[in-house]
């Protein structure tokens, strides 16, 4: 079958980018290389999604701030939060088997073809352009084609393939930040943790107390120090994080790290799904002994597959970097904005180098255009960014919202005959802002 619109990858980018292409009249295809949607949020409890605000107001909507609703809806969702570490201005908390339900009814009823269980592998080029990719499945390698292809791996595997230039990970040595194996536990005594963070303030990120009705903590500084002495814990990871999940009672933990692995490698990436799940046991041996309130606590849910926070930055024609996030810079053909701090997990250590100044910018839409084949669209994790611009740009609300950009720029391109870089930004933002996207800061 010929498509309009092949999208490659169902996390949250990839969705998004298949609604906005559908919605722009597109028919469209998407590719899923596991059996479910949702991506890192749902393959890798990624969560809660930060962030939708900063201090001003609401800097994602569209289509991110949709799911969201759909979540609180269905009940799946408290709906926005304050950050309860301080260290952005919300979070949104979410079930993930209701995350799920939402994705494919999403999917299901607004008519998209979607192919689970198939990886994109390879692309033949022609004239600069994409005629077909082929993805590995069950039954062989098929070949699909389209007009124009949006690569929501987060790997930039599509752009890769086609030949696209990239940077692995950060320029000087290219090393990426860690990979994490989160786990969700139940039982936890609350009351016991807010209890010991109000007598013992100065062992927490920014020393706050979590409001009463959400609970969320970065610290235990002290105490992690003391297993480590102790020889209980010997990972990479300074601290404890962990967020209170949509159902009460229980909470996503944040605390092992695997370091050194490229998450493009099987083989390296093999290693880490298995040091990951040793980490696991060893990080929840240290809470049960040494945190107040997981004494009966228990784990009711590890990820289907370990979190990739970083690999290809795929070249484009512009490149975010750090100044133009701590430069609140706007830029004319806008078609996002974000607020998340630069939060880089350190890629060779257990420190986290993270700023805890709120920074409100805007991201163009040449970071979506590579440098390679002229019908190809980039969006995720992937876009053309900078090491530490990526470590603020990669959360899920942002790119919630570059998926929905990626999506309306390659259906336009498509059902025009034109090449996405050669697309009229002021008619993508008209359609953009129909679909309820925050294109510039001043419309925060």
């Amino acid at each position: 079958m010929k498509y309009d619109v092949i999208v490659a990858g169902g996390g949250p980018s990839g969705i998004a980018a298949a609604l906005a292409a559908k919605r722009n009249n597109a028919k469209v295809l998407l590719i899923e290389k596991s059996g479910l949607l949702g991506g890192a949020n749902v393959l890798s409890l990624v969560g809660p999604l930060m962030t939708f605000h900063n201090l001003k107001g609401q800097v994602v909507r569209g289509i991110g701030e949709e799911i969201v609703s759909r979540l609180v809806a269905n009940g799946y969702s408290p709906g926005h939060r304050p950050d309860p570490v301080g260290f952005c201005a919300t979070v949104t908390p979410y079930d993930v088997e209701g995350l799920k339900e939402v994705y494919f009814n999403l999917v299901y009823n607004e008519k998209i073809d979607l192919l689970l269980h198939a990886i994109a592998i390879d692309v033949t080029l022609r004239e600069s352009k994409i005629t077909a990719a082929r993805a590995a499945t069950k039954n062989g390698v098929i070949e699909l084609e389209a007009d124009v292809y949006v690569d929501a791996t987060g790997d930039g595997d599509i752009a890769a393939a086609a030949g696209c230039p990239f940077i692995y990970g950060r320029e000087s040595d290219n090393l990426t930040q860690p990979m994490t194996m989160l786990f969700t536990v139940a039982g936890i005594d609350f009351e016991k943790l807010r209890e010991y963070q109000n007598l013992n303030p100065g062992e927490f990120y920014g020393g706050k107390v979590a409001p009463a009705d959400y609970f969320g903590l970065s610290g235990f500084f002290e105490k992690i120090a003391a297993a480590r002495a102790a020889g209980d814990f010997t990972i990479p990871r300074d601290r404890v994080l962990l967020f209170e999940n949509a159902r009460r009672g229980e909470a996503t933990v944040n605390i092992t790290r695997v370091l050194n692995v490229a998450g493009t490698d099987p083989f390296a990436l093999s290693r880490a799904e298995i040091e990951g799940r040793k980490q696991v046991k060893e990080a929840f041996a240290f809470l049960k002994k040494y945190i107040p309130g997981f004494e009966n606590s228990y784990i009711i849910r590890t990820p289907y597959q370990i979190g990739v926070r970083e690999t290809r930055h795929i070249k484009g024609q512009y490149t975010l970097i750090e100044e133009d996030i701590a430069g609140e810079r706007a830029f004319e053909d806008s078609i996002a904005v974000a607020a998340f701090p630069i939060d880089i997990h350190s890629p060779d250590g257990s420190s986290l180098e993270a700023s805890n100044q709120i920074k409100t910018y805007e991201i163009p839409l040449r970071v979506m255009i590579p440098e390679g084949p002229r019908n190809l669209i980039v969006t995720g994790r992937a876009v053309s960014a900078t090491h530490e611009a990526s470590a603020s740009m990669r959360v899920s609300p942002v790119v919630m919202a570059l998926g929905q950009a990626a999506g309306v720029l390659a259906s336009y391109s498509a059902l025009r005959g034109i090449e996405p870089g050669a697309a009229p930004y002021e008619e993508i933002a008209v359609l953009l802002r129909k679909g309820n996207a925050v294109l510039k800061k001043e419309d925060v």
